[in-house]
């Protein structure tokens, strides 16, 4: 009789029983063991998954409890290598700095047309991660960072006359839009807004046409307005020349003797004799006659003593700072009044000392 059959007036035993007894009646304590290890160990590969949670650089892990209250908004997992239990769910945020590219299209105070480009930098708070997943979730970008930024750039841009956007500081329209954005409440505390940069601004082409062309006339009125401040200097330097070769003149009149014109006569023959150019010097015949090209009557005017010598007190230049403006300005003109009357009693004193000099160097 077989060991498998059953005994006669016995109830017959499970298979599976028989199975369970064979196989503790042939396998050892460490054999068990091995197979109780084996089993775990698979076990557990297979738990690995879903217990252990690595979360990468630059995120945050928020925890959803399946058997509890679900969304964890007290606290997140940080990057690195996190333990959860099987039936939860972990939910990763990249907490780095973003940038979104947007073309608004808003109109100004007077309804015209602006296409602005801008470039928002955010990022969200990492501590915030779970309140952000609760109320707002992955499509945070399209559902507040989106809106809120074309939302403020319309409502700066709206409020903005187009002339003034056409010369406005660039950093003073970004902080503006930024605060704007910073002040959203759909945002604070979830998202940090860094910076909003203006890559574009367009203006309708008409405008900027006119506004060029009023820019250029304005260049020109400025460049006029050059001009004229340069004559004004131009003629008040050509007046103080022109009482300077007066003054001049009337000093050395009286020393202009035939003597002193036949001796500087005589030194302009020898300086052209010396140049090394082709030339031919023609000189009278007599003693008296100098070279044709100077003349030869200076030589015969009436022979005179030496002038006087004049003071040089009597021949002082006039104050310029209280000659008459060629261009006075409203206010001026009492100022102007009394330097005129300066200046002429200065050219009376003057002449009337010339006068007073010139009897003295013709008396023989």
């Amino acid at each position: 009789m077989s060991t498998v059959d059953p005994i006669d007036g016995e109830p017959s035993e499970h298979p599976k029983r028989r199975v369970v007894r064979h196989v503790r009646y042939r396998m050892s304590r460490s054999e068990r063991f091995i197979a109780v290890s084996l089993i775990v160990g698979v076990i557990v590969l297979a738990l690995i998954p879903f217990v252990f949670i690595i979360i990468p650089a630059g995120h945050v892990g928020v925890l959803y409890r399946l058997l509890r209250h679900g969304t964890e908004t007290q606290f997140v997992y940080h990057e690195g290598l996190n333990i959860k239990w099987p039936f939860d769910r972990i939910y990763t945020y990249e907490v780095r700095t973003k940038t979104l590219n947007e073309s608004v299209h808003a109109l100004a105070t007077d309804g015209l047309s602006v296409q602005v480009q801008i470039s928002v930098l955010y990022r969200p708070v990492a501590d915030s991660a779970g309140r952000l997943h609760q109320e707002v979730g992955y499509e945070y970008v399209d559902r507040v960072v989106r809106p809120i930024s074309l939302g403020a750039v319309r409502d700066i841009i709206g409020k903005s006359d187009p002339h003034d956007l056409y010369r406005i500081n660039v950093e003073d329209l970004e902080g503006r839009i930024l605060d704007k954005m910073r002040r959203s409440p759909s945002a604070h505390g979830l998202i940090i807004f860094e910076r909003v940069v203006v890559r574009d601004l367009d203006l309708p082409a008409t405008l900027n046409d006119s506004i060029n062309r009023k820019l250029t006339e304005e260049q020109n009125a400025l460049a006029y307005q050059f001009l004229i401040e340069q004559a004004k200097d131009e003629a008040e330097r050509k007046r103080i020349e022109a009482i300077g070769i007066q003054t001049f003149y009337a000093i050395v009149a009286n020393a202009l003797t035939p003597q002193l014109l036949t001796w500087r006569g005589i030194e302009a023959t020898v300086e052209l004799s010396r140049s090394n150019n082709s030339k031919i010097v023609v000189v009278g015949s007599g003693k008296e006659q100098l070279p044709l090209i100077l003349g030869s009557d200076i030589a015969k005017q009436p022979d005179l003593p030496p002038p006087a010598v004049i003071d040089p007190q009597s021949n002082r230049l006039p104050p310029f700072r209280n000659l008459p403006k060629l261009f006075p300005k409203a206010g001026d003109e009492g100022m102007s009044g009394a330097a005129s009357a300066v200046g002429a009693s200065g050219a009376s004193s003057d002449r009337t000392s010339t006068q007073a000099a010139q009897p003295d160097a013709k008396k023989p």
